[in-house]
């Protein structure tokens, strides 16, 4: 801190209780800028400074207001204010084979904020735990991020969901690729809670997707159901 001595000398003491309780991590800057004495007044019956000296007050105020300037940019940084943070920090998942990250693909129904966030497609079969199941097509696999954004309980029934197809269809989640994956059929999502999963569709061969379409519950005293959101793919 000796190197903020010289600014001090230059502007003078500073209010201590105001720095210390604005710039309390600066402790070390404080204290030089606190304590520099103050310049005593000229004793009575001195010499007036010559008009030479007093033509150079011009100079001697600017380059005190330049150290001002100096000490008002240093000190922000010395505040120990990071500025907070704006969201969890989450650990990263690895890509599982052949998957591919969705980005930018996301929309809500009711209060369920749906995010896809992982695409496959093109399998000809699953393993599970006990047993191996091949596609009538091919299996698609969307990872989906689901996250409560009311203040109820939502409920999300993977029955309900449907994927777009290229001919114009909507395919139901393929019952047997859900169970041998041990994926959820009623997931209860609690209030601010988000859940992560997989949904399973078998694409006849030669269809293309399109999208998929993705419902939420009904909200606290809804008695419809509430319209779904369509999120297009891949």
């Amino acid at each position: 801190m000796a190197g903020f001595g010289w600014i001090a000398k230059r502007i003078g003491p500073f209010p201590a209780a105001a720095l210390r309780r604005t710039f309390g991590p600066c402790s070390d800057l404080c204290r030089v800028l606190c304590t520099v004495p103050r310049r005593r007044a000229a004793p009575s019956g001195s010499r007036r400074p010559s008009p030479g000296l007093r033509r150079r007050r011009p100079a001697r105020l600017l380059g005190t207001a330049a150290a001002a300037l100096l000490v008002l940019v240093a000190l922000p940084g010395c505040s120990g204010d990071d500025g907070g943070d704006s969201g969890y920090r989450l650990p990263s998942e690895k890509l599982r084979e052949s998957e591919k990250a969705v980005k930018g693909k996301a929309g809500r129904s009711a209060d369920m904020r749906f995010t896809v966030i992982g695409f496959r497609e093109g399998m000809t079969e699953v393993m599970g735990t006990h047993a191996a199941m091949g596609a009538h097509g091919t299996f698609t696999r969307i990872r989906l991020l689901a996250a409560n954004e009311g203040r109820d309980i939502q409920v999300f029934d993977t029955w309900k969901q449907r994927l777009l197809t290229s001919d114009g269809k909507s395919l139901s989640p393929d019952v047997n690729a859900t169970m041998v994956k041990r994926q959820p059929e009623r997931l209860s999502v609690g209030a601010a809670m988000r859940a992560e999963f997989d949904l399973w569709f078998d694409v006849p061969k030669g269809v293309k997707v399109k999208g998929v379409q993705l419902f939420g519950s009904p909200p606290v005293g809804a008695v419809t159901d509430p319209a779904p959101v369509r999120i297009s793919l891949p």
